[in-house]
């Protein structure tokens, strides 16, 4: 990872629900695993599910 690889393809790879559980296994600098949090652009999206309206 800290030679180039992306971390949230490895979190993909690794079938992890958050970010955050992909870092606890990564054994990285903290300062590199803050910078991925920093700049990972999908970190804040929320994803809700659809309810089909009341009738």
């Amino acid at each position: 990872m800290m030679n180039g690889g992306n971390i949230l393809a490895l979190q993909k790879i690794l079938g992890h629900a958050t970010i955050q559980q992909t870092m606890a296994y990564a054994h990285f600098a903290p300062d590199y695993l803050a910078d991925a949090m920093r700049f990972n652009p999908v970190a804040n999206i929320v994803i809700t599910e659809e309810k089909e309206p009341a009738e």
